[in-house]
């Protein structure tokens, strides 16, 4: 009987390690689609390891399990210029992956971006931030470069509600 059982165990295991085995050799397929933006985005897959994707035209292989991003960098030419956003989240829709065997995700992110403001009262003094948000619901840091290069601080007006300028002046960096 005890014999047995030790045989019953070992089948046991040996059946979960396949399964576990053949689990980890399905693939699936990622496609950026960043509205002509250039975009490297890295994934983390927890114990299983990272991958590091690109936006281009063809999809990138990617193991069929769920993802989560750690880190994105999106570049953006217009003009003559090239522009450079990068985010460590939050997230948005972008927050979880779920790559299926044998099946492309498409990933919409990117342009257009909303900025949106947030303002912070202490006493007489008010603050006012930013935040770069693109289709996703991603979030980038507010430190844009153009040509490789910190960018100018962006410039704010505040407009009253008859048109005229209250105020204006430029954000800073830090």
């Amino acid at each position: 009987m005890k014999n047995r059982d030790i045989w019953i165990s070992i089948v046991i295991i040996a059946v979960a390690i396949l399964l576990l085995f053949s689990r980890l050799q399905e693939k699936g397929q990622i496609k950026i689609d960043a509205g002509g933006a250039v975009t490297t985005l890295r994934l983390s897959g927890g114990w299983l390891g990272n991958a590091t994707i690109s936006s281009g035209a063809s999809p990138i292989k990617v193991s069929a399990r769920l993802h989560r991003p750690q880190w994105m960098k999106l570049s953006i030419k217009q003009g003559g210029d090239k522009w450079q956003l990068e985010s460590r989240g939050p997230w948005g829709d972008l927050s979880t992956i779920r790559v299926k065997n044998n099946d492309t995700t498409v990933l919409k992110l990117g342009p257009p971006f909303q900025i949106k403001t947030k303002a912070l009262f202490t006493g007489s003094k008010v603050e006012i931030d930013f935040n770069i948000i693109g289709k996703a619901g991603e979030h980038y840091r507010n430190v844009i470069t153009q040509n490789n290069k910190r960018a100018p601080a962006p410039k704010v007006k505040i407009i009253g509600e008859a048109g005229n300028v209250l105020a204006s002046g430029k954000f800073e960096y830090g």
